[in-house]
């Protein structure tokens, strides 16, 4: 399925880079422009799933993208569900989604089901009828305040107030899937709980941690990734990767580095090499030679050179 997924996306313009590992949070990236999304393939929903579903819910908010969950038994097609917070979709669906076919934005809640609403266009459909927001709200059989809701983009429709917009307005008032919606739909939840530096037992990688908060920077430590800590500033668009790579250690550094590649975002390589290098997305760096003082400036240096999505 993984290398299907992405040649799809690569004849779709995508650019594509796999973890090279089932072990990882995710099997693949996919960029294009201002999409980029994480994707983990699994069978069904289980305890192993549970253990890197935590890994990618963090990939997501530190690197400010889309992490999602396609799942081949199980799964609702045609909508959008959430396992453990992080989106959900079926294999079919995402490829429907591959291929610019046009699914609704439906998406499951512990409330119920749920269509994401267009509220600017309802508004102007609304306006351009020389409807009032109360007869509007008297038609969908909602309240005033809910209808204001609505238009705002504040609230998503329960199915029967969304077909009732769909046969007033059309169906151009509900919001489509794509990468950026669900993208969108994820960073509207809430953030997973950092992880503490004093918890942390590695002392370089706690002292990039605690480098990270003085700057300001959304960062998690990773269990389940070819990088140890990704970090990002999202009002600012700069991510950054941090790898304290081992001997033998080959295909991690490369898929760290294509990562941030993709991303666009810059990638800080702790080897156990003797000359540092510096190219246009990394950064390695002998980690002997490494002193606590330096590492601020190590950090700032990388983030200067981010390129910005």
């Amino acid at each position: 399925m993984a290398s299907s997924l992405s040649s799809e996306l690569r004849v779709k313009g995508y650019a594509v880079v796999s973890s090279g590992s089932e072990d990882y949070s995710f099997d693949f990236i996919a960029a294009k422009q201002d999409e980029i999304v994480a994707i983990k393939l699994v069978e069904r929903f289980d305890s192993k799933v549970r253990r890197a579903a935590e890994d990618l819910k963090r990939l997501g908010k530190s690197l400010d993208l889309a992490p999602l969950l396609v799942c081949h038994e199980g799964a609702v097609e045609d909508s959008l569900s959430t396992y453990r917070g992080i989106p959900s979709l079926s294999y079919e669906t995402l490829r429907r989604l591959i291929k610019g076919e046009e699914v609704p934005f439906i998406y499951f809640s512990r409330g119920g089901v749920y269509v994401k609403i267009r509220g600017e266009v309802v508004k102007a459909k609304r306006r351009e009828r020389g409807m009032s927001l109360g007869e509007l709200a008297y038609s969908l059989g909602v309240t005033r305040r809910m209808a204001y809701e609505y238009e705002t983009g504040r609230a998503d429709a329960t199915l029967e107030v969304a077909s009732r917009l769909v046969r007033m307005f059309g169906d151009e008032v509900v919001e489509k899937l794509s990468f950026k919606s669900i993208h969108e739909y994820f960073s509207s939840r809430q953030a997973p709980e950092e992880t503490p530096s004093d918890r942390v037992r590695d002392p370089l990688l706690k002292r990039f941690l605690e480098v990270l908060d003085e700057l300001g920077y959304t960062r998690y430590l990773l269990e389940r990734a070819p990088f140890q800590i990704a970090a990002g500033k999202r009002e600012e668009r700069r991510r950054l990767l941090i790898r304290k790579a081992e001997k033998s250690s080959g295909v991690e550094d490369r898929v760290t580095v294509d990562v941030a590649r993709v991303c666009r975002s810059q990638a800080i390589l702790v080897t156990e090499g003797e000359v540092r290098v510096g190219s246009r997305y990394v950064i390695k760096v002998p980690g002997y030679a490494l002193e606590e003082a330096e590492l601020k400036e190590l950090v700032l240096e990388a983030l200067s050179t981010c390129i910005l999505s």
